[in-house]
Formats: structure tokens, C-alpha cells, sequence
């Protein structure tokens, strides 16, 4: 009987812990977009991206470097980690130049527009997200 009693006492008390989540949460856009974002690979045009991924929530385009590069933005994790591949909070930027996916990630997009922040960066693998 004591255990019992016991077992309802804690399942009381950690009812009320359910305000602080500890962990990253995963909505079901952000893992869908994760999953197909496995599919995607480097050297794939616009649309073959597109066709993957769907339309991409945020976009940019901008001349840098002495190239003309497109930035797509889908949102794959809740938060930004330090050693992530993810900027503005969650988001997945894969980076195009000449219509070809040329970079995924983080570090792919800081050298793309020439970020001071990623001059000693290593040269990541093209698998690596």
C-alpha cells in the first residue's frame, strides 16, 4: 500500500514539471523538413531542391564574392546550437550558385557571403549537415 500511495505522490508531483521542457522539440514541419533534408545532395539544381523540400518559407539573393548566390531557409530544429548548421533560430540554409546547390549549412553560408566569423572555419564534407 505504501508503494502505491507512493507512486501516485510522484506522478502527482511531476505533473506540474510539464512547463519546463529540457529537451529540443520537434514540430511536425521542422521534422519533416529534417528528414527530407537528408535527401538533398549537393550539385542538385533549384527545382530538384524544391521538388524535395517544397517551397522554402525564407529566401534571399545577393551578388557576393563576385557571384551571384540564392539562400533558401527551412526550419529544421527549434533552436540554434553552438556546433549546429543552423542560423536565425533554427533555420537550415542551403546555398545556390548558378542554379546548383553548392553548400549546406552554417558554415557553407557564412563563406558564401564572406562572413569574418568563418575565415578559419574548416572546409566542411559535402555529406556533412
Amino acid at each position: 500500500m505504501f508503494w502505491l500511495h507512493l507512486i501516485l505522490l510522484l506522478g502527482l508531483l511531476s505533473a506540474g514539471c510539464t512547463e519546463h521542457v529540457l529537451y529540443q522539440r520537434f514540430e511536425k514541419d521542422m521534422w519533416s523538413n529534417y528528414v527530407h533534408l537528408n535527401q538533398v545532395q549537393v550539385g542538385m539544381s533549384k527545382a530538384e531542391v524544391v521538388g524535395i523540400m517544397g517551397q522554402p518559407p525564407t529566401r534571399e539573393d545577393g551578388d557576393y564574392r563576385g557571384g551571384h548566390y540564392s539562400f533558401f531557409f527551412y526550419l529544421t530544429h527549434s533552436m540554434d546550437f553552438p556546433d549546429s548548421n543552423t542560423v536565425r533560430g533554427g533555420y537550415t540554409p542551403l546555398v545556390f550558385k548558378d542554379n546548383k546547390l553548392v553548400g549546406i549549412g552554417k558554415l557553407d553560408y557564412r563563406r558564401a557571403v564572406d562572413r569574418p566569423d568563418a575565415g578559419n572555419l574548416p572546409n566542411p564534407s559535402p555529406g556533412n549537415r
